[in-house]
């Protein structure tokens, strides 16, 4: 597209299926996270094959949807019947859009509103209500998380459930939020302000692991795992951030996210070509007993490492016993990345 040209008002949404079907707080929410742009004669605004990220509305002049060969399947001017749903919303496209015209569009996130829609269709909550709940400022932390992948497999009633029941923390920098070797009691979400993660070893200086910003996650690998904290997470500036207590995080975001497989159908998965092996050891150990054809990245570097990943394949995270592997099923679910928790771990695969 070739820029943005104004800021999005709700009002825009009522001429538009299924947007006109939104509560005004949710058509609100999502007009801050849309954009209105402009494309000139010639551009495209979406080509075949490409993900459907997002929901593309047309609001002024005409597109063409052209096939693979290039022949126009059809047109849509503004103003017809329809130019009033989105423009071949299917994932992957199946056509490709062009500009026929000079052209504006309504530029939305696709899973966003989807999840919206969702939450509209079955009742569950109102932006207001929740907000209330939490004590803060604005409902953009919210619109973060829906924005993860992760948070958008979460059925409504647990979001509902757990929006209600976050806290807002206030914090100033140099502010210790979590302290290595403590026990994990609390998931949080950064809403603003940036947090600095450590880790400690005996007679060494701290090794500096990860900067963390607005809408970045920690704490749960501890609440997952059932061990202690294993890094200290410091305010590197003031800052506000959201959190969930250890009994709300275990049911309603943990259980809902993971997803297991058992050996037999993982191995296939692995034949197939769909997924690939992620084992989240030591790599001592994965040496002492190794799971062949596996990949090995430490759950403490898997961070670090994503994006040596395979963004197309399913991962099959695997360990020992289960527990590190949810852990980096769990990471790599925020991050948008489709992953299983092999069920007995790795010796699993030694007894089938």
């Amino acid at each position: 597209m070739t820029s943005e040209i104004a800021s999005v008002s709700p009002t825009l949404f009522e001429h538009f299926v299924p947007l006109s079907s939104l509560r005004s707080e949710s058509q609100t929410s999502l007009a801050q996270k849309s954009a209105l742009m402009k494309a000139a004669p010639g551009e495209y605004l979406f080509r075949i094959g490409e993900p459907a990220t997002k929901a593309v509305f047309l609001v002024s002049g005409e597109i063409a949807l052209e096939d693979e060969s290039g022949k126009i399947a059809s047109n849509v001017r503004s103003g017809d019947v329809a130019s009033v749903h989105r423009l071949a919303h299917q994932s992957p496209r199946k056509v490709a859009a062009r500009c026929v015209a000079a052209s504006s569009c309504l530029m939305i996130d696709e899973s966003l509103l989807d999840v919206m829609l969702t939450w509209e269709q079955t009742g569950s909550f109102e932006l207001s209500e929740i907000t209330t709940g939490a004590e803060v400022e604005s409902d953009d932390w919210m619109i973060r998380l829906l924005q993860m992948p992760a948070f958008q497999s979460i059925p409504p009633a647990n979001l509902q459930a757990m929006f209600m029941r976050m806290q807002q923390v206030n914090r100033q920098a140099g502010d210790v939020v979590i302290q290595q070797n403590d026990e994990g009691t609390f998931f949080y979400v950064i809403m603003d302000g940036r947090c600095m993660v450590t880790r400690e070893a005996p007679n060494q200086r701290p090794v500096r692991l990860a900067e963390l910003g607005p809408g970045a996650c920690f704490g749960e690998e501890s609440l997952i795992s059932g061990n202690r904290c294993n890094a200290t997470v410091t305010m590197l500036t003031a800052g506000r951030l959201m959190r969930l207590a250890n009994d709300d995080f275990q049911t309603l975001l943990k259980e809902p996210i993971l997803r297991r497989v058992a050996f037999t159908e993982a191995r296939q998965l692995v034949a197939s070509g769909r997924a690939q092996w992620l084992d989240v050891r030591l790599p001592t150990e994965a040496q002492a007993s190794p799971l062949p054809g596996s990949l090995n990245i430490p759950l403490f570097m898997l961070r670090a490492k994503l994006g040596s990943l395979n963004s197309s394949k399913i991962q099959i995270v695997c360990c020992d016993s289960g527990r590190r592997s949810s852990v980096g099923a769990f990471i790599l679910a925020q991050k948008g990345l489709e992953a299983y928790v092999l069920e007995g771990g790795v010796n699993a695969g030694t007894s089938a």
